[in-house]
């Protein structure tokens, strides 16, 4: 998603957030320079590019959440989730 195409995917995508970061909720001067595109369920998990998994974030927000699953999902997947599915040591 790079290129003209990306940028203006990200212009797009912003703007439906409100021209801010999807996490820290920091506004973008200038979503198509400074926006960076995050997958909600981060793709080593759901390899997809499909809009409904897409947001805008800024770079450092992006780098912080990396390959993690948000909290929001964590807290309704929790039901579901045991240590073993998560690979976590007992």
């Amino acid at each position: 998603m790079k290129g003209a195409a990306g940028r203006r995917k990200r212009v797009r995508i912003a703007h439906e957030q409100g021209g801010r970061c999807f996490y820290c909720r920091a506004p973008f001067k200038a979503p198509a320079d400074e926006a960076t595109f995050d997958h909600y369920v981060p793709y080593t998990l759901w390899p997809t590019n499909e809009r409904f998994n897409l947001v805008v974030a800024c770079g450092p927000c992006n780098e912080r959440k990396a390959a993690t699953l948000p909290l929001g999902l964590l807290l309704v997947l929790r039901p579901w989730l045991t240590r073993g599915a998560l690979g976590v040591a007992a």
